[in-house]
């Protein structure tokens, strides 16, 4: 024990510890780190998270605890009650907000550098520093306004702290570990698994003449964390995020290594290169001293295995940001034999993997264009520039986000309806209101902007009424179109057809042999619940699974009494596999005509080879209805639709610029 105690603690307590070239080494990662972190910070837009801490910071505290937090979040509140301190002392522009945790994640850094140094050595602290300073997955989350840098600057505080109390067992590194402990603990759930780990730990390994004051630190700890106990029990009553994340499935641990290597093949190689001489120096080297060796995978592996198994059990609650935490701590574990490695080729293999780094995550992840853009900042800025080019007057802004986002937007920049009018058509507008707006207006031309959760058939109604596409911009989790009524001189194509029913024939219909032809095309359904269907196999009819495939219906001479929707019936043999109809809605009534859409995504089904697609025109009440046309059109995917979390192949034909 005498001897792993003298090993963590040779190097002393100076702040930045180690021989002068690991010191300026570590500085130069920093500043890497910093730049990749800084990077045009003005323009560094809020997420979707982000914003939705920021909406749900009220004017006094209480109120943002019990509302803000209580009613409205699964976080405990740390994160909450700082930013709103914080936004009360600065502002909420983008900058500000996210500077303190641009902070905390190069500080972590640092933290995690003195932390490996002493349990293993200059090689395995300075490569875990370079992950750390470049990888996307450290760089983005530093740059969130939200818990992961928090708690990653949490538990490696903790981690360093009680590193140096074990080793000089001086009283004030254990007041540092007792304030770390609680500052975890009201950052994330998982910063306070981590964190427990690390403390039961140190009850193992502390001396016989620390226990006492160690025991009395950890209980000190508990008490200051008892009033988030409620606040927690409540959290935990409401189960996890079922309603828009899946559980972990059979391949969730090698996307997390993909995320992780950039999906790049360079940086892929250069990783298994550098754990593989890991793991052969550990054999016949030996690795980290003393305990290290154990607990380093069970703070690296638990929080990841406890996450995946309440996912799968419970309720699914594991992303890669909530094993952040611990991230460093297993990919010290496999590091660990870097320590022999000498001067030189750990300068060279830092340099290389800095090099792999930084070029992935920009060339390859695009982390500077698809992280710099907002779908609701943008669908704003779109609406206002087509306003000032073509007048208000001529173009119609619609608006399909949350409203109390775009509602932060206006208010941050001043932008009242007075400056630029949109309607929001995000909650509570099904299509048939829809259709019936965009009957009513006379503009030339629509801005729109839509983010996940918007109704997927109003492009396709959007579509019929200004059919020809100006612009388009793909942003993650969103994107902003911009239509015409009349010609233009460039149009853009984003969809094609795929078959048609109507006055031609394009694609292998069924069509009822004694429907009635109506003059001018299309058919008479009166009388009939069935007439029109069309079977198309799924893979063949989209070219990537996040296509949209959009059937439209041209409808006419309903009455009040009718029930009639467009189906999108996907089946697999005999088994559906999903279902969804665009109805005619009380709300098309007043019109002699209506488009009816019903929208679908292979990207929102079980990945299948066997999938057909069965659509048709459902008369439910059997009433007068004449069926003008039928159309199935393909639309582009978003290429950059999940671009955080998932690999970017390209950036789409409509990038933002």
């Amino acid at each position: 024990m005498t001897a792993w105690r003298a090993h963590i603690g040779r190097y002393g307590t100076a702040a930045l510890p180690g021989e002068p070239w690991m010191r300026w080494t570590l500085m130069a990662l920093l500043l890497l780190g910093g730049v990749l972190r800084f990077w045009d910070l003005p323009h560094l837009p809020y997420t979707h998270d982000e914003l939705s801490a920021l909406v749900r910071i009220y004017p006094t505290l209480s109120e943002t605890v019990s509302k803000g937090v209580m009613e409205l979040d699964t976080h405990p509140p740390g994160v909450q009650v700082f930013e709103w301190l914080w936004t009360k002392l600065f502002s909420m522009r983008e900058a500000d907000v996210k500077l303190p945790f641009i902070i905390m994640g190069l500080l972590s850094i640092a933290l995690l550098y003195r932390f490996a140094l002493a349990w293993t050595g200059a090689g395995a602290a300075l490569m875990l520093a370079t992950l750390l300073a470049t990888l996307q997955y450290t760089v983005f989350y530093s740059q969130l306004a939200r818990p992961y840098a928090a708690g990653l600057f949490t538990t490696a505080l903790l981690a360093d702290q009680l590193t140096r109390y074990l080793a000089f067992g001086e009283r004030r590194m254990l007041i540092g570990a007792g304030i770390a402990l609680v500052l975890s603990a009201y950052v994330h759930h998982f910063s306070l698994l981590l964190t427990a780990l690390m403390a039961m730990t140190g009850l193992l390994l502390v001396g016989r003449e620390q226990r006492k004051a160690y025991v009395v630190m950890c209980l000190v700890a508990v008490l200051l964390y008892l009033p988030n106990v409620p606040i927690m029990l409540h959290q935990l009553g409401q189960g996890g995020l079922s309603g828009w994340l899946p559980p972990p499935g059979d391949g969730w641990l090698a996307d997390y290594a993909g995320y992780v290597s950039h999906w790049s093949m360079s940086m892929g190689i250069g990783l298994v290169v550098v754990v593989l001489a890991s793991i052969t120096l550990v054999l016949f080297q030996g690795g980290a001293s003393g305990p290290a060796r154990w607990f380093l995978l069970l703070w690296g592996i638990i929080p990841l295995a406890v996450g995946y198994a309440y996912s799968v059990w419970r309720a699914p609650v594991l992303q890669y940001s909530v094993i952040l935490f611990s991230f460093p701590y297993l990919a010290l574990f496999v590091l660990q034999g870097l320590k022999h490695l000498p001067r030189q080729a750990v300068l060279v293999v830092c340099l290389l993997m800095s090099w792999a780094s930084v070029l992935s995550l920009v060339d390859d992840r695009k982390h500077y264009t698809v992280t710099y853009h907002s779908k609701y900042a943008e669908t704003l800025r779109a609406g206002m520039a087509a306003v000032a080019e073509r007048g208000a007057e001529h173009v119609l802004v619609l608006t399909d986000i949350p409203g109390h986002m775009e509602h932060f937007y206006r208010a941050q920049w001043g932008l009242g309806q007075d400056r630029m009018a949109s309607v929001n058509v995000h909650d509570g507008w099904n299509q048939a209101r829809f259709d019936s707006l965009l009957l009513s207006t006379s503009t030339e031309e629509v801005v729109y902007g839509r983010s996940n959760g918007a109704v997927p058939e109003h492009l396709a109604v959007l579509q019929q009424h200004f059919p020809r596409l100006i612009e388009r911009t793909d942003l993650v989790e969103g994107q902003v179109f911009r239509f015409s009524r009349v010609p233009i001189e460039l149009q853009r194509f984003d969809a094609d057809t795929v078959a048609h029913a109507g006055s031609r024939m394009v694609g292998e219909w069924s069509v009822e042999p004694t429907l009635p032809l109506l003059e001018g095309g299309g058919w008479d359904y009166s009388g009939r619940e069935y007439g029109i269907l069309i079977e198309l196999p799924l893979d063949s009819a989209v070219n990537d699974p996040g296509d949209q495939l959009e059937i439209i219906a041209r409808l006419e001479g309903w009455t009040e009494a009718s029930d009639v929707s467009i189906i999108a019936d996907v089946h697999a043999a005999d088994s559906t596999v999903f279902y969804r109809g665009g109805d005619l809605e009380p709300t098309h009534r007043a019109g002699s005509a209506a488009t009816v859409a019903v929208a679908v995504s292979p990207s929102d089904m079980p990945a299948r080879q066997d999938l057909t697609l069965r659509a048709y025109v459902y008369s439910r009440d059997k009433g007068p209805l004449h069926v003008r046309s039928v159309t199935v059109m393909r639309r582009e995917v978003n290429r950059v639709r999940d671009a955080v979390l998932q690999p970017v192949p390209w950036l789409g034909r409509f990038p933002p610029e």
